[in-house]
């Protein structure tokens, strides 16, 4: 079991890699036309998933010393994704994957089965892809054609990446979000990586993305993942519940990340973020309560519910809904945190409300194997007056393993008893 006092940590941090942008840029680099070279200082399961997966639809991957060999190989016809538990790197593989192989074998662990893959697998189907079941673990069998694909845009970003990722291997393909696209930003960054990598998108409105029948991906040298504004937000919420200031370096501030948003909401929660260059310092408590529309960053939701638990005042979440269908019901688990520690907080709908104090009694928390509610737990002890204790430390793995060392060398104090 994990436990965590209210030590409270302080000082200099490096941002580790963005996950977001080392998946998409390592599926850019194993599409490409010759070999590349990905920089890239720490990785994960997610990211270890993604690579392993790439390596059984042909490519040739090597990482060592912060540095990652991407060398395309021919696909075999019988290929495979090997998901692990990553999300990210089962939907934006599976059009990928139909793309290069006749058949595909995709598996699944963890609640990853249970997320939702629809509309994309019936769009896929509609192009020339059939499915052995409806969820993994399951086969595809045939090529993904070429043509305009049409689905909404509430359920995941992820399936508008993975079809994005998928047409310079198509033709021309029109690709389309019939109502307004959620985290679009997540989007916005596929296109940037695949306009790095050599391939143009044209974008209408936000909606509509048209890739031409005449791109490629090009080998890129030397291609730098930058910081992670998800995990960075962490730290940057540390600070504000202790006041104690901490510093966070490698981070990009015109970032196209969502989670950069993560600086203006500590602004108008009432601290003081400071620039230099490439790192930002937040400095001051946080003292006005948050509203907080999750729509286009449901991946703050965790570390902003233990932030609320710290302001006096009531904190309200809204447009919640697709973090049911994350690594658990995040909804859920925020909600049964909030209360196992002492806090106040009740849902309505899919919007939270948290009435913080400015302080938790502590205690033991179900962070449901989600590394985001690990997370989350960990701040949450800054204004606890007893030690939070949980037991599915090891989900931090998925995103960041070096969390708790990290905690710890800033000054906090996490331990396994």
């Amino acid at each position: 079991m994990q436990s965590i006092t209210n030590a409270i940590p302080t000082g200099t941090i490096a941002a580790i890699p963005a996950k977001a942008h080392a998946h998409r840029a390592l599926i850019a680099a194993a599409l490409a036309n010759e070999p590349s070279t990905i920089l890239l200082t720490r990785s994960s399961q997610d990211i270890d998933a993604t690579m392993d997966s790439l390596c059984a639809l042909g490519a040739h991957i090597s990482y060592e010393n912060g540095s990652v060999q991407v060398v395309p190989g021919k696909a075999p016809l019988h290929g495979a994704i090997v998901p692990n538990e990553s999300g990210t790197t089962l939907r934006l593989l599976l059009p990928v994957a139909a793309s290069l192989c006749d058949r595909v074998d995709v598996d699944a662990k963890g609640h990853l089965p249970q997320r939702p893959l629809e509309p994309l697998l019936q769009e896929m189907a509609s192009h020339g892809v059939t499915f052995s079941q409806a969820a993994p673990p399951f086969t595809m069998t045939g090529r993904l054609e070429k043509g305009t694909y049409t689905m909404v845009g509430n359920v995941s970003s992820q399936f508008f990446s993975g079809l994005l990722l998928a047409a310079p291997q198509l033709g021309h393909t029109t690709i389309i979000s019939s109502t307004s696209l959620e985290s679009y930003n997540y989007v916005a960054l596929t296109i940037q990586v695949m306009h790095d990598f050599g391939v143009s998108v044209v974008e209408e409105g936000r909606t509509k993305f048209i890739i031409p029948s005449t791109t490629t991906f090009i080998g890129q040298q030397n291609y730098a993942i930058e910081g992670d504004w998800s995990n960075a937000a962490i730290w940057l919420v540390g600070a504000a519940l202790t006041g104690q200031p901490i510093t966070v370096t490698g981070l990009d501030r015109d970032s196209i990340q969502a989670d950069c948003q993560i600086t203006g909401i500590l602004e108008r929660a009432g601290c003081q973020l400071v620039w230099n260059g490439r790192q930002v310092t937040c400095h001051g408590n946080a003292k006005n309560p948050l509203r907080i529309d999750l729509g286009q960053i449901p991946d703050l939701l965790p570390v902003l519910a233990s932030l609320a638990c710290g302001i006096p005042g009531e904190s309200a979440f809204i447009n919640g809904q697709r973090l049911r269908f994350k690594e658990c019901d995040r909804l859920d688990a925020i909600y049964h945190m909030v209360r196992a520690l002492g806090g106040n907080v009740r849902m309505e709908g899919d919007n939270l409300y948290i009435q913080g104090t400015g302080h938790l009694t502590g205690g033991t928390v179900n962070c449901c194997h989600d590394h985001r509610i690990v997370m989350a737990a960990t701040l949450a002890a800054l204004i606890a007056k007893k030690p939070v204790q949980f037991n599915d430390a090891e989900a931090i793995h998925k995103s960041y393993p070096e969390f708790f060392n990290d905690w710890n060398y800033l000054g906090g104090k996490a331990y396994v008893i």
